[in-house]
């Protein structure tokens, strides 16, 4: 048992997105894979987890046990279909009352709720049932009239006020970074007691550094004068920044440049980026060297970033950047835009480089050829990282995040 804890009956909450989504698809992302693997850890244990979600299928069984202690809970809460990301605020009150009925039937310890729709529609329901309420931003909305590094937009008219009464209300906040504890306390006003930091982790066996005969071909495919490969994961939303990484790409002269991957997918109501993205392929003549992969399932991406020579991570903000930390398991070095939590998930100079907020598409091209160029260089950061990555594992989240569940529960007066 991790910690020497008893056995614990864990409900994460995680309305608007089911944990069986590929992630880089809908609005699956990195909150999806964390909360999985952090259940799974919790499953393998000995607790018993559940993760209760909406039905947004009407052909998905009610309960998917998707291993020994852990089940994933379809909940009805309006139409049993994909709704875009900001028409789930108005469905939370449905999904509060089914939430109250299936935990009247299956009563928990705690309840844990990721991103705001969760967190107002589980509050309520803590409440009344005396279930200590732990609340997981994954992300915070910034103002309208605020730039992208201020963070996401708020998808629907009450995320903002929801976010800061979750912050007074809710009896544990959880951060991934120190940088998302510091906008925790400074934007919303979160009690610094109430707040623990918890890291991500990586699956280090499923991401590795690239060791197979397939890799061996690419490395000399490279020394015979081949492109290199440069990778982009995430969902083509204008947050993850990826119309830098083509700029960047397109100002490195035809004869050397990369080829650039794209791995994800938009989200609902993504298209327009996804379709900007294409075109400014198009123009820049860069059509027989970028690759738009779509969304990947998990083997399948591990597979692709351990063939990449180079990460970019452009986005505008990240509570930590998973996509880093699974790149540094890889042996991929990173180059990422030095914001929130990327400064925890990036050692700049050892496992990658991070470039300034607001730093020029013309730095970027610098950086990355400057960076291909010394195959030394970066395989020294690649085995850096892997070191790195290895230290962070999804067991020792667990730990931590164990740590802080007892400490609630010891204050809550909870068994």
């Amino acid at each position: 048992m991790i910690s020497g804890l008893p056995v614990l009956r864990i409900a994460f909450v995680m309305l608007h997105t089911s944990p069986l989504d590929v992630p880089g698809t809908k609005d699956a992302g990195g909150m999806n894979v964390a909360v999985r693997a952090q259940a799974e850890a919790l499953a393998d244990a000995g607790h018993e987890v559940r993760i209760l979600t909406r039905r947004a299928d009407p052909e998905v069984p009610a309960r998917v046990e998707t291993r020994a202690n852990l089940t994933v809970v379809h909940l009805d809460a309006g139409p049993a279909r994909l709704l875009a990301k900001g028409d789930h605020e108005a469905v939370m009150d449905d999904f509060g009352r089914a939430l109250a009925a299936e935990l009247a039937e299956h009563p928990a310890d705690l309840l844990h709720a990721e991103h705001w729709f969760s967190g107002i529609a589980a509050l309520p329901v803590a409440r009344a049932t005396g279930i200590p309420l732990v609340q997981s931003y994954h992300s915070i909305a910034a103002p309208h009239e605020s730039p992208l590094g201020d963070g996401e937009r708020a998808e629907s008219p009450g995320r903002e006020a929801g976010e800061q009464r979750l912050a007074r209300e809710a009896d544990l906040l959880l951060a991934v970074s120190e940088a998302e504890r510091r906008t925790i306390e400074r934007r919303l006003g979160g009690d610094p007691e109430r707040i623990a930091v918890v890291p991500l982790g990586v699956d280090t066996e499923r991401f590795h550094p690239c060791e197979t005969a397939e890799c061996a071909e690419q490395r000399d495919w490279i020394e015979r004068g081949g492109r290199p490969e440069v990778i982009v994961v995430g969902r083509l939303h204008p947050l993850k920044g990826f119309d830098l990484a083509v700029a960047a790409i397109s100002l490195i002269a035809a004869e050397r440049r990369p080829v650039l991957r794209i791995v994800g997918a938009p989200p609902p109501d993504g298209d327009d980026y996804a379709r900007a993205l294409h075109a400014a392929v198009v123009d820049a003549g860069m059509v027989s060297t970028t690759a738009f992969d779509g969304a990947l399932r998990r083997t399948e991406l591990a597979e692709r970033i351990r063939q990449a020579d180079l990460m970019l991570v452009p986005s505008h903000t990240e509570t930590f950047g998973l996509v880093a930390l699974e790149a540094a398991a890889s042996g991929v070095p990173v180059i990422a835009r030095e914001v929130g939590g990327l400064r925890e998930a990036v050692r700049d100079g050892v496992t990658g480089v991070l470039l300034p907020d607001g730093a020029s598409a013309e730095a970027w091209a610098d950086e990355i050829e400057v960076l291909l160029r010394d195959r030394v260089r970066l395989e020294r950061m690649g085995e850096e990282a892997r070191r790195f990555a290895l230290a962070h594992g999804w067991d020792r989240s667990a730990e931590h995040l164990l740590a802080a569940y007892r400490t609630l529960l010891d204050r809550t007066n909870c068994p």
